[in-house]
């Protein structure tokens, strides 16, 4: 009797575990991943994407997380996590470099799964596009009538000066020919009038006239 008993006993024990080995073993768990884990991205890619065996528990969206860090550890994933059946994704802005994801989802049966990945992305170098102001042609006209402005301005910046000197030598060229020549007539009427009075001291005042028999 003992023995039946405790035979019992251990077959109610082993299926008491098996029965609670089961729920363990039917969780969900992560089947896929884009891109891979270990993997290298060689193509520009704007979301990461984690597929499951079960859709996530609905209702519970703020409980599932992915996030995407560079090699400083900054995050280069942005807005919402998005589901779709059974996968959930988030947009992400890579560069060339290694990155690490790190993922939390929420099974149907509410038990949270955790983990996370690195993968590798080599990318073409990015090209900044030419913006509308550094490539518009300048137009013919526009550039013909701003060069001929520009040639006029300094033509005439170049001869104002010029003309100004030009017109002043001639001024004072004139002022001192005009100067030289009343000093020349002041001289002549001076000396004109000193010889007419020496002329007419050479005469006697009082001389008596003489006659012809030089009486």
């Amino acid at each position: 009797m003992r023995s039946r008993s405790v035979l019992a006993t251990l077959l109610l024990v082993a299926l008491a575990t098996l029965l609670g080995a089961v729920p363990a073993s039917a969780h969900s768990a992560l089947v896929s991943s884009e891109p891979a884990a270990e993997g290298t991205v060689t193509a520009p890619l704007d979301r990461v994407t984690l597929t499951f065996s079960e859709a996530p528990l609905a209702g519970l969206d703020a409980g599932l997380r992915i996030e995407v860090r560079d090699a400083h550890g900054a995050d280069v994933s942005s807005g919402d996590v998005e589901v779709s059946g059974t996968a959930m994704s988030k947009a992400v802005d890579l560069g060339s470099g290694e990155y690490r994801v790190l993922w939390r989802y929420v099974s149907p049966d509410g038990h949270p799964i955790t983990g996370e990945y690195v993968f590798t992305a080599s990318l073409p170098t990015r090209t900044p596009s030419p913006t509308a102001s550094s490539t518009a042609p300048v137009p013919p006209s526009t550039a013909a009538s701003a060069g001929a402005s520009a040639a006029t301005a300094t033509a005439t910046a170049t001869a104002a000066p010029a003309g100004a000197t030009t017109h002043a030598g001639h001024s004072s060229g004139l002022v001192w020919g005009i100067g030289g020549l009343a000093v020349v007539v002041a001289v002549a009427a001076a000396v004109t009038a000193v010889l007419r009075r020496r002329g007419g001291q050479g005469q006697p005042r009082d001389a008596a006239p003489v006659d012809d028999a030089g009486r």
